[in-house]
């Protein structure tokens, strides 16, 4: 992420292209970047239907799953998944 941020801002047209947009979707929606790449993406989706659209399906799939509960597999379950690919791999 670091590495895309730099070169973003580097460039002479430090604007984000879609495709930028889209890599960094979820450090945006975890709100994981600085205030000036933040910025940046709340501009460019301004214009951008598909990016904005993109962010917030991406938004509500993740605030789904975040709300699902934790499922706890059985005690065995490790021991059947490896008996399985076990089995797999000799037939």
């Amino acid at each position: 992420m670091f590495r895309r941020l730099m070169m973003m801002l580097m460039r002479r047209d430090p604007d984000p292209d879609c495709e930028q947009v889209q890599e960094m979707s979820s450090d945006f929606i975890d709100d994981e970047l600085d205030g000036k790449a933040k910025q940046k993406i709340v501009a460019h989706m301004e214009w951008c239907a598909p990016c904005t659209a993109f962010i917030n399906t991406l938004r509500a799939t993740v605030g789904l799953l975040r709300s699902t509960p934790k499922e706890v597999p059985p005690a065995d379950f490790k021991e059947r998944l490896r008996e399985s690919i076990r089995r797999e791999r000799t037939s």
